[in-house]
């Protein structure tokens, strides 16, 4: 009957522990799927306004002031366009 008492101890004993450990484990990876989501977030909040970026510098009058600006270029005058059509074109 000892032998039985000390062995069901042992197996009560290594349950609780199993328990105990599965939730700290359990507590472990809800920690990190919380910090996850709030990066995700994050970088939803990001790919919105780099979409927004993207939509504001593909503007072709947006492109048209930069180049004038920055680079000091300007529409040619209709007079010194020239149109080269492709080889063997009719």
């Amino acid at each position: 009957m000892n032998r039985l008492n000390a062995l069901l101890l042992a197996v009560v004993v290594l349950c609780s522990w199993s328990v105990v450990t599965s939730q700290h484990v359990s507590r472990l990876l809800y920690s990190d799927l919380q910090r996850e989501q709030k990066s995700q977030k994050q970088l939803d909040v990001e790919y919105g306004q780099l979409m927004l970026e993207q939509g504001t510098w593909g503007a072709h009058a947006v492109i048209e002031k930069a180049a004038e600006t920055r680079l000091g270029m300007h529409t040619p005058d209709p007079r010194q366009v020239q149109v080269v059509s492709p080889a063997g074109a009719t």
